[in-house]
């Protein structure tokens, strides 16, 4: 049976005294959530999470950086998907240790994908893809009639 009297230790007594306990703690919660579903940093090997890319526009191309250390170019992979340009790949790593009185093996592997959005779809052949040295360099040319000109627009004030 439950007490009349109220107690100060019960959780109904503190959200009364704190009405910011209870979002407070649903925030936390949350966050904790997302916290454990994020990507975190390459972390050695032993979590993959998203890489860091550059993107760079001039006149007539679009140009994308992707680091990728440690990944091989045989899972790399570059797709063009109508007006998105899709980079995914896998990192797999194999340690092994042997000493006098020990033996161990780790392995961590992992997948990623970047999507890309374009502003315009692109033809596949104006697309080109080269890998070196743990980067992935892609060039994405323009159609004709996207690449856009510069063009000085006046500015007008108010007063006369």
């Amino acid at each position: 049976m439950r007490s009349l009297i109220p107690s100060f230790l019960t959780p109904e007594f503190q959200a009364i005294r704190d009405p910011f306990q209870s979002l407070r703690r649903e925030m936390q919660d949350m966050m904790g959530y997302i916290d454990r579903r994020l990507p975190t940093n390459w972390n050695n090997g032993s979590e993959l999470a998203l890489p860091v890319i550059d993107l760079a526009e001039t006149k007539d191309t679009l140009e994308v950086s992707a680091e990728l250390p440690g990944v091989s170019d045989k899972v790399i992979s570059v797709t063009l998907d109508r007006d998105r340009l899709i980079i995914s790949g896998e990192k797999k790593r194999e340690t092994e240790q042997k000493g006098k009185d020990f033996y161990l093996t780790e392995r961590s592997f992992g997948a990623f994908q970047r999507i890309i959005p374009l502003d315009f779809e692109p033809d596949s052949k104006a697309v080109e893809a080269h890998f070196e040295k743990g980067v992935l360099k892609v060039s994405v040319k323009k159609p004709a009639e996207i690449a856009v000109k510069k063009q000085q627009i006046p500015v007008h004030t108010s007063a006369n």
